[in-house]
């Protein structure tokens, strides 16, 4: 029963990501603020909180790519 519920969960997810991404598709200046926005903050939580979040190449283009939601993930 409880696999039920994460498959459901897992299908809603991507189905509000699929959304958010295609709305930042058709405004490429929303999805490159959006981009510069979340690997400014990924920058400032090394530098000020310590999060201990690694910044290399797979960090940056993850963030970049997904933008503040891929800076949750």
């Amino acid at each position: 029963m409880a696999k039920q519920y994460v498959e459901l969960g897992t299908l809603i997810l991507a189905l509000v990501a699929l959304w958010l991404l295609f709305g930042f598709i058709q405004n490429p200046i929303a999805l490159l603020v959006n981009s510069v926005i979340a690997i400014v903050l990924l920058m400032l939580l090394n530098m000020i909180f310590k999060v201990g979040i690694p910044i290399n190449i797979i960090t940056v283009l993850i963030v970049a790519i997904g933008g503040l939601i891929g800076l949750l993930l």
